[in-house]
């Protein structure tokens, strides 16, 4: 198990100090997606919909 961690923050460990100065750019930005969430989230459940009756329709169209 220790070989697996040490291998983990060999790898991931340098990419913080590339990631860590992005946080002020990227943190003003969740204020401003976090209200699309209310908007999108009922929209999957009407692409969902949509995309069974394609399929369906697909399948009756092959036969």
């Amino acid at each position: 198990m220790r070989g697996i961690k040490k291998q983990f923050k060999l790898r991931f460990e340098p990419l913080n100090s590339e990631v860590a100065p992005l946080n002020p750019e990227v943190a003003p930005l969740n204020s401003e997606v976090a209200p699309l969430n209310s908007e999108v989230a009922p929209l999957n459940s009407e692409v969902e919909f949509l995309r069974l009756n394609y399929e369906s329709l697909q399948m009756t169209n092959d036969k």
